[in-house]
């Protein structure tokens, strides 16, 4: 390798380098900037929409303006070129507001209780009846009732999946040491574990956010 060479890639390293913003692990300190997530990255990099550009009649004073907002049919803001745009709540990755993130699941926003590379929240689910109504039968109905069960976002895909053992033996794969502890488990004390090993994973693999 050239001396040329060395330097050229030195060059471009210390360049590359200088374009990526610094990162921190995500602790309860962090502060995000309140504004609606288009997307997942927009979340990551902590770049939001900010208030300022959502238009709204609801005065952006108000501690709840945010969610004033949410509940409206449209919600209408400026992009970075300036341009106003329009886009349901429901079509939003998420929110933040008073240091409290909030994630789109189904039909609702709900608030994302533990944050990290996996992160927890609780949500209303639709769930069938297990027996058989007579009434239901003679219409053709099948009985339903709402149930708050826990849901496991991982930040690193996206994806959302039931907070279960079965789910997190999939999650922890990602960290060997972890995975083999939790599949050495018998299935009752994995069934009783599953928080605990969520707080570990993310111990031991925090979310990076920009510092700034």
């Amino acid at each position: 390798m050239t001396v040329k060479t060395i330097v050229l890639f030195m060059f471009l390293s210390s360049y590359c380098n200088a374009q990526l913003p610094e990162k921190t692990a995500y602790s309860r300190d962090y502060e995000f900037k309140e504004g609606v997530y288009l997307s997942i990255e927009q979340f990551l990099n902590n770049a939001p929409i900010n208030k300022a550009d959502i238009l709204s009649e609801v005065p952006k004073d108000q501690i709840d303006f945010l969610t004033q907002v949410m509940e409206q049919n449209v919600l209408n803001y400026k992009d970075n070129d300036g341009i106003e745009k329009k886009i349901q709540p429901q079509e939003l990755w998420g929110y933040c507001q008073n240091r409290t993130v909030y994630i789109h699941f189904k039909t609702e926003l709900y608030r994302i209780n533990v944050l990290g590379t996996l992160s927890l929240f609780s949500a209303m689910v639709y769930q069938s009846s297990t027996h058989n109504e007579p009434l239901g039968d003679m219409y053709a109905i099948q009985p339903s009732f709402q149930e708050l069960r826990q849901f496991v976002l991982d930040t690193q895909t996206n994806k959302i999946v039931d907070f279960d053992t079965k789910n997190m033996e999939l999650l922890l794969k990602k960290d060997v040491l972890l995975y083999d502890a939790f599949m050495k488990l018998k299935k009752r004390a994995k069934a009783d574990s599953i928080f605990i090993f969520l707080r570990k994973f993310n111990e031991k693999n925090p979310l990076y956010l920009p510092s700034k």
